[in-house]
């Protein structure tokens, strides 16, 4: 775990991304958004894409502006026909960001009523698919490929392909040079506007796939690491109860011999306290053995207070500057071993995230608790820090919330980092796992 030590504050332009990397943040977001891929998190109202429907709009829009009065003048229709028709086929790309459904079908019928109103037009006028008639066309099958399954920009190229033989045939007594190329004309680029829109489609799930994929990775790390941190506690901790219970067994079993003269009554208590011990120590071991894995057991005792010191020569032995004041007091075992993990987060997370700082460690007792408080001024260099787990703080706080203490971690005044953890010793019923 890293502690939230940061570099000191830089100027905004050395620190702050540019805005091509902002945008490359944003990617993922917009690209989810863009293919409609159901996201829990993120409301039907976002996942519509504001911007896209301002885009298909603002084409549609331009495509009637200029296709309707070209329909009316060109072709010789009504200026009613010409309007009703293009505004319906104009309007299917619109419909067809939301609704597959209703956007196909528009498409269809808006194109075959205006090759019905332009089918007497002059013979070199593109026929039956004019101009903004194809272009509107293949901006509808574009949108259906792009944001919806790719059978619908299929059923609608196919629907083209179709009226583009169908039409002619039943409305010309023969055929025209100029409408098989056109027909062609309008397949061709709406069967490429269909497969681009499918394979841009398929690159942008495959991205927000893998976006995916790299959270889900990230989380299951994370989840881990804590899983690891927390069997690495409760091992030490039940080392610590361990270490008590093999002592009060002993005490127990010996006692008749350490204190002659006993009455059978108190021998038979303290038998009975050997036994309940040994019985709670085999259970110990057991789950011990599990959580460690039985050819993996460590053997080393574990460090308490007296070990603190030390860690602090070791630690100044990396040039770092340290004020330390300790306690000789005698606490319970766990209690020794959770301040010196304390201290050792502390000072380890001042190494990687204050270089050149000075850190003072301070040990009190006051019969009743612990207080460890170690303090580090604001660092000298703007050194990138070291990377970490994330988890020494977190670990640091179920270790003294075991004891029933409390942690307090922060700034300080002068632009430092203060750790302090009270660990209660006075209160020996306290649970050691919560």
């Amino acid at each position: 775990m890293d502690h939230p030590h940061d570099a000191p504050p830089v100027p905004h332009s050395a620190t702050a991304p540019g805005r091509s990397e902002r945008r490359w943040r944003r990617l993922p977001r917009v690209l989810r958004s863009l293919t409609r891929l159901d996201v829990p998190t993120v409301s039907i109202a976002r996942r519509e894409v504001v911007w896209m429907w301002s885009l298909v709009s603002i084409a549609a829009v331009a495509l009637v502006a200029v296709g309707w009065p070209l329909t009316a003048s060109g072709y010789g229709t009504h200026p009613a026909a010409a309007m009703a028709w293009t505004l319906v086929h104009c309007a299917a790309a619109i419909l067809a960001v939301r609704w597959a459904w209703a956007g196909l079908p528009a498409s269809v019928a808006g194109a075959l009523g205006l090759m019905v109103v332009t089918a007497d037009a002059a013979p070199d006028w593109p026929w039956p698919w004019p101009v903004t008639v194809l272009l509107a066309h293949c901006l509808t099958v574009f949108v259906l490929a792009l944001r919806h399954a790719w059978y619908w920009a299929a059923a609608l190229w196919s629907a083209g392909a179709m009226l583009t033989v169908l039409v002619p045939t039943m409305l010309l007594d023969g055929p025209r040079e100029t409408t098989f190329a056109n027909g062609v004309v309008l397949v061709s680029l709406s069967g490429g506007f269909a497969l681009v829109g499918i394979i841009v489609r398929l690159w942008i799930l495959s991205l927000v796939r893998a976006e995916q994929a790299e959270r889900l990775t990230a989380a299951e790390t994370g989840r881990r690491q804590e899983l690891e941190e927390r069997n690495r506690i409760a091992r030490e901790l039940h080392d610590v109860v361990a270490h008590s219970m093999s002592v009060i067994t002993v005490q127990a079993s010996t006692a008749r011999y350490r204190q002659p003269g006993l009455d059978e009554a108190i021998q038979q208590e303290f038998e009975e306290i050997a036994a309940s011990s040994r019985r709670a120590l085999g259970e110990m071991r057991g789950l011990l053995g599990i959580l460690r894995g039985h050819d993996t057991a460590p053997t080393a005792p574990l460090p308490g207070l007296s070990d603190v010191a030390g860690l602090v020569e070791s630690t100044r032995a990396s040039g770092v500057e340290i004020a330390y004041a300790g306690t000789d007091a005698t606490v319970p075992d766990a209690v020794g071993l959770t301040g010196f993990r304390v201290v050792q987060e502390a000072l380890s997370n001042a190494l990687r995230h204050a270089p050149g700082s000075a850190v003072t460690v301070t040990i009190t007792d006051d019969r009743n608790a612990l207080l460890v408080r170690v303090t580090n001024s604001p660092p000298e260099r703007s050194d990138e820090p070291t990377p970490g787990a994330q988890l020494g703080l977190a670990g640091i706080r179920e270790r003294v919330a075991a004891l029933g203490g409390s942690v307090t971690a922060g700034r300080t005044r002068d632009g430092g980092f203060e750790l302090a953890a009270t660990l209660p010793v006075a209160d020996t019923d306290q649970p050691l796992l919560t």
